[in-house]
């Protein structure tokens, strides 16, 4: 039986104060924790770019540039960055599945990220991502 996803341990730590019921990780709305945790960390890796993580040198995703050079011929590409950057540094989740989004005639680019955490329930997450002007990703 796969382990029950836990809320990340700095997230536990923070929330010391026992009021917010996720520093052991259970009580309160122990899925809703998890499921805030593991979008704090998608957001955190995917805004990350390789290299720049000292003690984790492959961290991150390439630069947006990097990523999107040549698109739509690039695609291919950049959805298997992005997935294999979120099965190497979000273990909670299992199943990722990256599809391009159709362009509604905007110059952005969105992807649609699609999994289920790990455990008892198999919880599925699914949510869009767009690369910002300034290069960032957001996540809704």
């Amino acid at each position: 039986m796969p382990p029950t996803p836990r809320v990340a341990l700095l997230e536990r730590l923070a929330a010391s104060d026992g009021r917010s019921g996720v520093r052991d990780g259970i009580g309160g709305d122990h899925d809703a924790a998890v499921v805030r945790s593991v979008l704090f960390n998608l957001r955190r890796i995917l805004n990350s770019r390789e290299g720049a993580a000292q003690a984790q040198r492959d961290l991150g995703l390439p630069s947006p540039q990097d990523l999107l050079q040549n698109w739509p011929s690039s695609r291919e590409g950049a959805l298997s960055a992005i997935r294999r950057c979120i099965q190497r540094f979000e273990p909670r989740l299992t199943e990722v599945v990256v599809r391009a989004m159709p362009s509604n005639g905007e110059l952005a680019l969105s992807f649609q990220i699609a999994a289920r955490l790990i455990g008892p329930g198999r919880i599925p997450i699914s949510l869009t991502t767009a690369v910002t002007p300034d290069g960032r990703m957001s996540l809704s």
